[in-house]
């Protein structure tokens, strides 16, 4: 696929709309949750759900648009919270241990939020194409 200079493809223009609509979403209700140790991707769910929506108007395919969405959304989350986490578990740990527990844990953190995605942009091209081509009747004159 030949993409010219400065031209941002179909797929990844819904996945950053997606992506970055998720993330005030999502450190918002982190932050209303009182910032503990529950770390909701719901809204990463929502992001890719709107992605989804808006890809599958245009005949994109739905799910790789929710992925990245997903993907999108949950980097600044785990950039937050992942500190936290190895700070709460690595006291007194060597240096590979401490890697290894960073990588697994970024890995899971940022599959899940991809899966999320995933479900939101099926979702979302689903709903498209059951609300996205109905007309809305005039009445009139």
């Amino acid at each position: 696929m030949n993409i010219p200079h400065g031209v941002v493809n179909k797929t990844w223009r819904y996945a950053l709309i997606g992506g970055v609509v998720s993330i005030p979403l999502t450190i918002s209700l982190y932050w209303y949750s009182g910032m503990g140790n529950d770390f909701s991707l719901n809204m990463v769910t929502v992001g890719g759900l709107l992605a989804g929506y808006l890809a599958k108007r245009d005949s994109v395919d739905a799910k790789p648009v929710g992925l990245r969405a997903g993907l999108i959304g949950t980097l600044p989350g785990l950039a937050w919270i992942l500190p936290q986490a190895v700070g709460n578990v690595a006291a007194g740990w060597s240096v590979l241990p401490i890697v290894i527990l960073v990588v697994l844990f970024s890995v899971i953190v940022v599959g899940i939020g991809a899966l999320a995605g995933v479900i939101g942009g099926a979702v979302g091209g689903w709903l498209a194409t059951k609300i996205g081509d109905q007309q809305i009747p005039v009445s009139g004159a």
